[in-house]
């Protein structure tokens, strides 16, 4: 968000951080020599959806004192509030040391000049193993080839399938249409849920995308590829797949779980979903389908964590975010979040690695694409590629020639 328009952000909201701030709760503790350091952060998290959750990194912070000695007074804010009121005390140069930050806000915040480039910290003598980190992860953190904080949590789609109507789950985009023709019964089963609407839709279509060997932007994010070679592969396969795909089916209430469509692309918060409220549903996951000689990808989700750059305590800043995404610590702050873990020693954990389903997306995590780290990706994804898919899902046009004319249109706002 520029600076400008934060500027403008209107005095009712800076007042309404009062109330964020009587949610704070100062978790300082004294160091084994009786005495506190000079250095006290503060720390902007989103209110845990539970009291365990909450009451889990009120821990985790206080371990962290513990061995630092530095303070750390904790504000938790609820979700749908927290960029609201953290854009207000931007505004207002009152804003935390250090705060979750949602991925694709990060190249804008850096580029207004509100984070701190952390890449000396990085690569210095208390710096990181990038390699600890899953690719995807860790790029939603780069702006320009800087990082601008460390990944905090991670999310991401595979293929749902009914067992009943799917004996063996697509590998291929080939299989997927195949088994779409095999399934269809016109007006009673439908092959596939189609990918939502909107912004939502946006947000699963880079999983088809990457996995058709396209890319929603260039190496160097410069330029929106999305309407051209193999990135079109993915608006193809999915007018193919709708074909065999009534409406009528589609717009039935819990159609899936009900039984009435053979496949779907959903995350993690659907296997419970389906394993409670749908118990005779006998269902599967496996990873997105590709493009023959291509290879499976899927898209990110989730949040980082990031300091600012008027923080007196840049060092403390970072010892408090690498220790919150370490190896041990990442596996908790995954439960406090209701995410993955960003580290990948941390997934390499039996909670991931031998849940039938939870192992499927963390092999899909390993080939997991960040969003494009540009500034007006949020605008993009939302009023160019969210409303161009609608055209395809929902009218039936050309994909195409949709998708074509969505990536002039993107690069307009970039200004290409």
């Amino acid at each position: 968000m520029k600076k400008q328009y934060l500027l403008s952000i209107i005095a009712v909201l800076v007042l309404g951080l009062l109330s964020a701030c009587s949610g704070s709760e100062d978790t300082s503790k004294s160091n084994a020599g009786g005495e506190k350091e000079d250095a006290t952060l503060d720390f902007w998290v989103y209110e845990p959806e539970s009291i365990e959750g909450k009451n889990k990194l009120k821990d985790l912070v206080k371990e962290y004192q513990e061995e630092t000695g530095t303070e750390v007074k904790l504000t938790f804010i609820p979700k749908d509030d927290f960029n609201t009121k953290l854009n207000g005390t931007i505004a207002v140069g009152n804003n935390p040391d250090v705060s979750y930050l949602d991925q694709p806000l990060v190249p804008q915040f850096a580029a207004d000049g509100v984070l701190l480039n952390v890449e000396k910290y990085a690569d210095g003598e208390n710096g990181i193993n990038r390699d600890d980190y899953f690719n995807g992860a860790l790029d939603s953190v780069l702006v320009d080839g800087e990082l601008y904080g460390l990944p905090l949590n991670q999310t991401t789609v595979v293929l749902f399938y009914n067992k009943d109507l799917v004996e063996n789950p697509p590998e291929t985009f080939q299989d997927w249409v195949e088994i779409a023709k095999e399934v269809y019964k016109k007006n009673e089963i439908a092959a596939f849920e189609g990918i939502g609407d909107g912004g939502y839709a946006a947000w699963l279509y880079p999983s088809l995308v990457h996995s058709a060997g396209g890319s929603m932007v260039n190496e160097d994010e410069t330029k929106v590829t999305f309407g051209e070679g193999k990135a079109l592969e993915a608006a193809k396969l999915l007018s193919e797949l709708l074909k065999y795909s009534d409406q009528s089916v589609r717009d039935t209430q819990n159609a899936f779980g009900n039984g009435l469509i053979a496949t779907k692309i959903s995350g993690a918060w659907d296997v419970d979903n389906y394993k409670n409220n749908f118990p005779e549903l006998n269902f599967g996951v496996s990873l997105i389908p590709y493009k023959e000689g291509e290879q499976s990808h899927s898209n990110m989700g989730g949040d980082d964590i990031v300091i600012y750059e008027n923080t007196e305590y840049p060092e403390a800043a970072w010892d408090l975010i690498k220790f919150l995404t370490n190896d041990k610590n990442a596996i908790t702050m995954s439960e406090v979040t209701g995410n993955f873990p960003v580290n990948v020693k941390a997934a390499d954990n039996p909670r991931y690695t031998e849940d039938e389903y939870l192992s499927i997306f963390s092999k899909q995590m390993e080939t997991a694409v960040a969003r494009p780290r540009i500034t007006e990706w949020l605008k993009i994804n939302d009023e160019v590629v969210g409303s161009s898919l609608d055209k395809v899902i929902v009218s039936g046009e050309d994909p195409v020639k949709v998708m074509k004319k969505a990536q002039e249109d993107a690069n307009a706002i970039m200004g290409k």
